[in-house]
């Protein structure tokens, strides 16, 4: 006799459930409902929630949630990381950038062109343990400012006549992202700034 199931709250999260939550935590600090410190709080509990109930209790008290598991549709599914569509930067006679509060993706691509992309984490909210930059560079730069328990890997990136300076190439803290770069740097740069710096 096959075991019997149980109950749907009791069941394993997997990590796209997770982003799933924490995309909600995001949306909710948009809308004026959680603070920063809030929705830090809460994406600590998103990371450590092994089931589908534990995940449910951090956005209980947030009106209007759909979340992926509970749809009425059994062909419901959520899209893994790896196929959702990375985020397109094209730096060609301006500065693309992305500072404040904004939810990273998994997979960013950044054409460096005639400008420069300048990606500003300090007050991003990154639902994942890593995420993968690939920099196509030619005259421009990549400029990464990271908090200082984050890590970067540069190891995969490229250079001709360009430059990679990395200040963040020590293992994240626990719980922590690491960003991995790949690609080339052309004739530009690939460099991290801290936390404390202002333009």
């Amino acid at each position: 006799m096959a075991a019997e199931q149980p109950p749907l709250k009791d069941m394993r999260a997997g990590d796209a459930d997770r982003e799933a939550v924490a995309r909600v935590l995001h949306e909710a600090h948009g809308e004026g409902r959680l603070d920063l410190s809030e929705v830090d709080e809460r994406l600590a509990t998103v990371y450590a929630s092994r089931t589908y109930g534990e995940l449910e209790t951090v956005v209980v008290d947030l009106p209007g949630v759909r979340l992926p598991w509970t749809s009425t549709s059994s062909t419901a599914e959520v899209v893994p990381a790896s196929e959702v569509p990375p985020l397109t930067l094209n730096a060609s006679m301006a500065t693309e950038k992305r500072v404040g509060v904004w939810e990273v993706p998994p997979r960013i691509v950044a054409v460096t062109s005639m400008s420069d992309v300048k990606l500003d984490f300090r007050e991003a909210v990154c639902p994942h343990d890593r995420v993968h930059i690939e920099v196509h560079g030619s005259m421009g730069s990549l400029v990464l400012i990271v908090p200082d328990d984050w890590s970067v890997d540069t190891d995969g990136v490229s250079s001709s006549w360009g430059s990679v300076k990395n200040r963040h190439s020590a293992p994240a803290a626990p719980g922590r992202p690491t960003i991995v770069v790949t690609g080339k740097a052309g004739m530009g740069t690939v460099k991290t700034r801290g936390p404390y710096f202002y333009e």
